[in-house]
């Protein structure tokens, strides 16, 4: 849609400033929420560095094993490849996989289940305040498109160089991420009001996770290991965000049968 932005006679990608906003965002929040809750941030959030370069580098991997069905890199050109990013083609299963693994490390770090339920609400609004952010920079940038349409919903390329110009219209799927992420948060905060409870971050997961296999049905992408189920083609994608969906449910039933023992 519009791509990049120049600063003398350098591109800087409107995905790339997104990502960097998303991550400050989440930072600041849970900043906030640590003060708030008296929790110690750097004590909880000293591996954040090495989490980030995991979820970037299974981001990578899992492109390259899906785009050239090849388990591991073959030459040195390759293993540059997936370490560069390469226009930010990182696919969804392995930032999945990355996030999961160090989310489950870290709830598994913590001994008493409140806690584990007072970090979730943490973690839960800095990644709903990080998502909101960057589905607005992946509508703008080229990297996270909708499927052709003539629906009012349509977006258009507002650069000659967007790699929409191609289509007459696509789905703003950035923005159908942006706006399925404020509408959980709006939903959790007010059942938080209605039910005079907290800890229901996990709930919130699960409504990420539904927002953004939504999401998956108007995105333009390659997909892999199809099936078609009451008419709706899925893929790998949304075979593994089941999966963690499933995961998530069943560790909330466990955390909640703790409450009485």
């Amino acid at each position: 849609m519009f791509p990049f932005i120049v600063i003398g006679t350098t591109k800087i990608s409107m995905t790339a400033i997104g990502i960097i906003l998303a991550l400050f965002t989440f930072i600041i929040t849970i900043y906030l929420l640590c003060q708030k809750n008296h929790q110690d941030f750097l004590k909880l959030f000293y591996r954040l560095p090495f989490r980030c370069i995991l979820t970037y580098l299974l981001g990578r991997y899992t492109s390259f094993v899906l785009e050239t069905s090849s388990l591991l890199p073959t030459s040195f050109a390759e293993v540059v490849n997936i370490l560069r990013p390469n226009q930010f083609r990182f696919d969804f299963v392995g930032i999945l996989i990355a996030l999961t693994l160090c989310l489950g490390n870290f709830f598994a770090s913590i001994k008493r289940t409140e806690n584990k339920k007072i970090r979730a609400d943490m973690l839960f609004s800095g990644i709903c305040n990080a998502t909101i952010i960057l589905g607005i920079f992946l509508t703008l940038g080229d990297n996270f498109v909708g499927k052709p349409t003539e629906s009012i919903f349509a977006i258009r390329a507002l650069h000659e160089e967007s790699g929409l110009t191609k289509f007459d219209g696509v789905y703003p799927v950035g923005l159908f991420l942006s706006l399925g992420a404020l509408v959980v948060n709006v939903i959790i905060n007010l059942l938080k009001i209605i039910l005079k409870k907290n800890w229901l971050g996990m709930w919130g997961f699960l409504g990420i996770l539904l927002v953004i296999n939504i999401c998956f049905l108007f995105q333009h992408y390659a997909r892999h290991w199809l099936i078609s189920l009451f008419g709706i083609v899925l893929d790998i994608k949304q075979y593994l965000s089941i999966a963690i969906f499933v995961l998530t449910l069943l560790t909330i039933i466990k955390w909640n049968k703790k409450r009485f023992y």
